[in-house]
C-alpha cells in the first residue's frame, strides 16, 4: 500500500484484523507473529515464525502489490469447525446439587409474595471478600426504601441518609427505567416473591472492588450456602463514596449485569462487562478511565478475561467495542445481544445477520470479525468523514485515539519483530518521507490451549465457558472382575481457582446419581461456596500449570458395570483453559 508523500501513516496490525494486506484470518487459526516489510509486496504462501520491517524500496506506479490470502492448515481448520459446532451444557445448580450432594425438594423461588419491609428492619447478609475469596456475615439495617429498592447498610458504617437518599431515588428515578427499557428485566419478582432490589453498603468487600452483583443469591441457601436469597447488589464502604458519580455508574452497571444473567446467563465476560459499562454510559456516567489506558497500550486480547485487578484495562476494551458496535448498529442489535441464546462473538455474528447487516462494499453479511477490524480502524481514526461513517463512534465524542505501539520516521530500518495477541490491536506509524510500500505477512494459527498433549498427538479438551457444566463419561464393566483396580490417568488444568472445579465421578445406576471420588491433587477447600465435594481447581502442579500424572483405587467396585465421569463445572464469571 502507498502513502502520500510526506504524510504520516497509521497501521492497525491485529490478529483478526489486517489494514496491512489483505489475507485471510481464520477465528482459531490467526497470527500471534507477523513479518511487516516496507517494500515490495510478493505472494504470501507459507506462515512465518517471527515479524521483521525491512528497508523501503522503490516502486512505479504500475506496480499492483499481491495480496493472496495465507492459507490454513487442514487440520486448523477442522478444529475450528469442531469448536465452532460444540455445545457447551449450561449448567443448573439446583440438578447438580441433587445429583452430586443429594440435595433433594429445592425450590426455585423462595417466596410466592413478601410483605413490605419496614425502615429500621435489622437482617444478616452474607458478604464476599474479593481479595480472599472467604465470606463473612454482616448485620445491617434497611435505612430507604422505594418501590423497587430497599437500601441498607452495614451497622457501626458511617453514612449520610440524604446520600443515601439522592442515590437510591436516582436508581430508582433514572437507572432502574433505562437499563430495563434498553437491556430488558431482571427476575421479578425473583427467588424471594418480592419486586424490591436490596443494595447493601457494606466494608470488607475487597480492596480493588467498587460493588458487584452475586449471581448465587439468585439460588436457595440449599444449593448455594453462601445465597441471600435476593435480587442483591454490594457497594463497598471501604473505597466508594455515596455522593460520587462513579458508584451511580456502578448501580448501573451491576444492574445490567442482573439483567443479564436472567435473560443470558452463561455470557461471555468481555461482552457482560462490556454492555454492563455501556449501561452506565446510556445513565450519562464515566465509565472509569479504563478506556483511555486501553488506548495506551491496545494490544490486549478481546475475548480473554483475567481476573482480579489485572481485568481493569479489559474493562475499557470491552466498553469501546461495545459502543462502537452500539453506535454503529443500532440499539436493536445491540439489545439482541442479551438475551441472545449464542455468546460473545458467535452472538455478535447471528444477530448481525438477524438485523440483515451487510458489508458495503461486497453486499455479504457483516460478521463480528469485520465488526471488530472496522472499531479498531475507528479507534484510530474517529473521523466520520472516511468511507461511509464507520470509521468513528460519534456518539461517544470523547472517545480516546490508539496510541501507536511502534514509531518508523526513518528508513531504511533494522529488522524489527512484532507480536500481537488474538483479537489484540497493534498501531504502526510510518512518518518516513517520500513515498513507502508496506508488506504485511502473518501467521494463519494459534494455540487454542498452551500446552500439548503428554504424549502423541490427541488429547480430550473439557472446553470452557461461564455457568458450564462440560462432561467427560465413559462406561466399565467391572462384572467379571475381583481383584484390585485401578485408574491411572494423565491431566492438565488450568482453572479459576476456589471458584471453579472439575469432580471425578462414578455412577452405578447408569447415571441417576453420581459420588464424587477423591483424588490426590484434588481439595475439598470451598472458601466461594461453589464446590459440590472433592475436587480439583487452580492449576495442575503448582503455580504453571503442567501435566500430572494421577491414580485412584476403584476396587470398590469390583463386580459391577460402572460409569466413570470427569466433570468441569465453572461459575457466573472469569475461567480457565480448562481441563
Amino acid at each position: 500500500m502507498t502513502s502520500g508523500k510526506g504524510s504520516l501513516v497509521y497501521w492497525v496490525v491485529g490478529c483478526l484484523i489486517v489494514v496491512l494486506a489483505a489475507c485471510l484470518c481464520l477465528l482459531l487459526a490467526l497470527a500471534g507473529w507477523s513479518l511487516v516489510s516496507i517494500r515490495e509486496v510478493g505472494r504470501i504462501s507459507e506462515p512465518v515464525p517471527e515479524a521483521q520491517v525491512i528497508a523501503p524500496t522503490p516502486f512505479s506506479d504500475g506496480d499492483s502489490p499481491q495480496t493472496a490470502p495465507l492459507p490454513a492448515p487442514p487440520q486448523a481448520e477442522e478444529m475450528r469447525r469442531l469448536l465452532a459446532n460444540a455445545q457447551v451444557p449450561v449448567a443448573d445448580p439446583i440438578e447438580l446439587a441433587g445429583r452430586l450432594q443429594g440435595v433433594t425438594d429445592v425450590p426455585r423461588v423462595l417466596a410466592q409474595t413478601a410483605a413490605p419491609i419496614p425502615v429500621g428492619s435489622v437482617d444478616e447478609f452474607w458478604v464476599s471478600d474479593e481479595d480472599s475469596g472467604e465470606n463473612f456475615r454482616v448485620r445491617a439495617e434497611m435505612v430507604y426504601a422505594t418501590p423497587h429498592v430497599y437500601f441498607w447498610v452495614e451497622q457501626g458504617v458511617d453514612y449520610a441518609e440524604r446520600d443515601v437518599r439522592a442515590l437510591t431515588d436516582t436508581f430508582e428515578e433514572e437507572i432502574y427505567p433505562t437499563n430495563r427499557d434498553f437491556f430488558g428485566s431482571e427476575w421479578t419478582p425473583g427467588i424471594d416473591g418480592d419486586p424490591h432490589v436490596y443494595i447493601l453498603f457494606a466494608g470488607g468487600l475487597g480492596s480493588w472492588v467498587a460493588g458487584y452483583y452475586g449471581s448465587s443469591d439468585e439460588y436457595s441457601p440449599l444449593v448455594h450456602e453462601y445465597s441471600n436469597g435476593h435480587e442483591m447488589f454490594y457497594i463497598s464502604a471501604d473505597g466508594q463514596s455515596l455522593r460520587d458519580e462513579f458508584t451511580y455508574g456502578v448501580l448501573a452497571h451491576e444492574f445490567q449485569h442482573m439483567i443479564h444473567w436472567h435473560l443470558d446467563a452463561n455470557e461471555d465476560n468481555w461482552l457482560d462487562e462490556g454492555l454492563a459499562d455501556v449501561a452506565a454510559f446510556l445513565n450519562g456516567y464515566d465509565v472509569g478511565g479504563w478506556d483511555v489506558a486501553f488506548a495506551q497500550d491496545a494490544d490486549i486480547p478481546l475475548t480473554f478475561w483475567p481476573s482480579g485487578s489485572d481485568s481493569s484495562v479489559h474493562y475499557g476494551q470491552a466498553f469501546l467495542f461495545n459502543v462502537y458496535f452500539l453506535d454503529r448498529f443500532g440499539s436493536e442489535a445491540t439489545q439482541s445481544l442479551v438475551a441472545h441464546a449464542a455468546n460473545g462473538l458467535d452472538s455478535m455474528d447471528q444477530v448481525l445477520a438477524e438485523v440483515g447487516a451487510t458489508e458495503t462494499d461486497t453486499g455479504r453479511t457483516t460478521t463480528a470479525d469485520d465488526a471488530f477490524r472496522d472499531w479498531a480502524v475507528a479507534q484510530l481514526l474517529l473521523d466520520a468523514n472516511v468511507a461511509d461513517g464507520r470509521y468513528s463512534i460519534e456518539s461517544y465524542p470523547r472517545a480516546p485515539r490508539l496510541e501507536p505501539a511502534e514509531d518508523f520516521s526513518m528508513c531504511p530500518v533494522s529488522p524489527t519483530s512484532l507480536a500481537v495477541h488474538q483479537y489484540g490491536i497493534d498501531v504502526l506509524r510510518i512518518s518516513c518521507p517520500g513515498e513507502v510500500r508496506l508488506r504485511f505477512q502473518g501467521q494463519t494459527m494459534i494455540r487454542v490451549l498452551p500446552e500439548d498433549p503428554p504424549t502423541g498427538s490427541w488429547a480430550f479438551w473439557s472446553n470452557r465457558g461461564n455457568v458450564s457444566d462440560m462432561r467427560l463419561t465413559r462406561a466399565f464393566d467391572f462384572r467379571s472382575t475381583t481383584g484390585p483396580i485401578t485408574l491411572n490417568y494423565q491431566l492438565w488444568y488450568d482453572i479459576e481457582e476456589d471458584w471453579d472445579y472439575v469432580y471425578l465421578e462414578a455412577s452405578t445406576d447408569g447415571g441417576q446419581t453420581w459420588e464424587i471420588l477423591q483424588t490426590p491433587s484434588g481439595t475439598g477447600t470451598n472458601p466461594s461456596g461453589n464446590s459440590y465435594g472433592w475436587g480439583y481447581t487452580g492449576t495442575s502442579a503448582g503455580e504453571t500449570a503442567a501435566w500430572i500424572e494421577e491414580q485412584v483405587d476403584l476396587s470398590a467396585f469390583a463386580g459391577q458395570a460402572i460409569q466413570l465421569r470427569f466433570e468441569y463445572v465453572t461459575d457466573a464469571s472469569v475461567n480457565g483453559n480448562g481441563l
